[in-house]
């Protein structure tokens, strides 16, 4: 029997991986494999926040019904290992929201797999990728059912990996992953409160936490709390402590009366986009996207956003091609170099915060500035947000500079 022969095959079903093959079927391509070692729904380890840069990708992708049944987070606040902190209200301004949500990832990715499915893509979830081959300008992928056991081969004229942390897709495409300081590692758990907690999303450094590394507390406002801390694998290397003792650490300085589902507790690798590599290879017709590319934020270590924008501008980019007969090297490239004309800056400003703000004497002091004024406040949100909408509009040294001298 002749192998499947398909246009696109995405390896990794995350919300990057599935908005990529919406993103096509959406734009009228066809031929779409959709390719993931699990089947969904899935667990993945995530703080569960969505920036709102999500929300118009979805918009686009006529996808906003996934949020209906949630409320919007109009709670942060961060606090200093000096004790100080600020919060921030949305609801009480009339000015564009810096915030986003909290969904549970076992839902969210759920539903985006759903709509790529129900749009055309060819599910071939619990399925894994084995090998894959270039010759003769296609690809020829070995997968591996790891249910059955069965194996069969695939053709693809274009690969693109979104396979995650420890992508292999980017290993088959020759590519180191990040160094140690270019890489976190974080472990959350879920918990249940004894009181009705709004969707909140709250950020701490205590003395506690290793340093880099910060603890979180995301409510999604129905009763589920996403508790987890974050550092990076060279610090962690460096103080030999185990994640769980850190959780552990951070969960006795919340102090407050939570169950906790021990179960529930699951670590990940973040790849930070302060070590980007390369995205588009047109000689090869391949792409990676998401975490697999390392797209997250080397502050704040969300990636959703990041990912779901590649994936759309990647697969509008791969759909238009398809429609004109051209040929997919064009759309290749400028993905590459239209997402770092997008974001390096972004990221570049992110990075360098996150080195100051290493130094507790000058993260107490940017709390305590945006405890004074909510307008810093919301600047620095939709700093390290992400959202395309706010890129570059407040400049990283107009805030700081208002931060020492407001």
């Amino acid at each position: 029997m002749a192998d499947a022969h398909y246009s696109f095959a995405i390896i990794g079903a995350g919300p990057a991986g599935a908005t990529c093959a919406i993103a096509l079927l959406h734009a009228g391509a066809d031929g779409v494999a959709l390719i993931d070692k699990a089947r969904f729904p899935r667990d993945k380890a995530c703080g569960d926040g969505l920036g709102p840069g999500v929300i118009p990708i979805l918009d686009e992708l006529g996808l906003l019904h996934v949020l209906q049944a949630h409320r919007r987070v109009t709670h942060m606040s961060m606090s200093s290992p000096f004790g100080n902190q600020m919060e921030l209200d949305t609801s009480l301004y009339d000015r564009r929201s810096p915030l986003g949500y909290v969904i549970r990832r076992l839902e969210f990715d759920r539903a985006l797999v759903t709509a790529a499915l129900d749009r055309g893509a060819s599910d071939m979830t619990g399925w894994g990728l084995e090998s894959a081959d270039f010759s003769n300008g296609r690809w020829q992928l070995e997968m591996l059912c790891a249910e059955t056991g069965e194996r069969r081969s695939l053709l693809a004229d274009v690969l693109i990996g979104a396979d995650g942390a420890t992508s292999k897709v980017r290993r088959i495409l020759g590519l180191p992953f990040n160094r140690d300081r270019h890489t976190s590692i974080a472990v959350r758990i879920y918990a249940k409160s004894e009181t009705q907690i709004p969707p909140h999303q709250q950020l701490e450094v205590t003395k506690d936490l290793p340093t880099p590394g910060y603890g979180w507390l995301f409510s999604d406002g129905d009763g589920i709390l996403n508790v987890g801390v974050g550092t990076d694998v060279a610090t962690y290397k460096a103080q030999k402590r185990h994640l769980t003792e850190i959780l552990a650490l951070y969960r006795s300085h919340l102090g407050a009366s939570f169950v906790f589902d021990e179960k529930s507790s699951h670590s990940s690798v973040l790849p930070m986009a302060s070590e980007l590599p390369r995205l588009g290879f047109p000689e090869r017709r391949a792409a990676l996207l998401g975490d697999a590319a390392s797209m997250i934020n080397p502050l704040t270590g969300e990636g959703i956003f990041y990912g779901m924008h590649a994936g759309l501008q990647l697969g509008k980019g791969l759909a238009s091609a398809q429609k004109h007969s051209s040929d997919p090297a064009g759309a290749l490239a400028a993905y590459e170099t239209e997402f770092r004309r997008t974001f390096t800056p972004h990221f570049r400003g992110n990075y360098l915060l996150r080195k100051m703000l290493e130094r507790p004497i000058l993260l107490d002091r940017m709390i305590r500035a945006c405890a004074r004024s909510h307008d810093l406040s919301y600047d620095y949100i939709e700093y390290i947000m992400g959202n395309e909408g706010s890129l570059s509009r407040k400049p990283l040294y107009n805030i700081a500079l208002r931060t020492l001298f407001g």
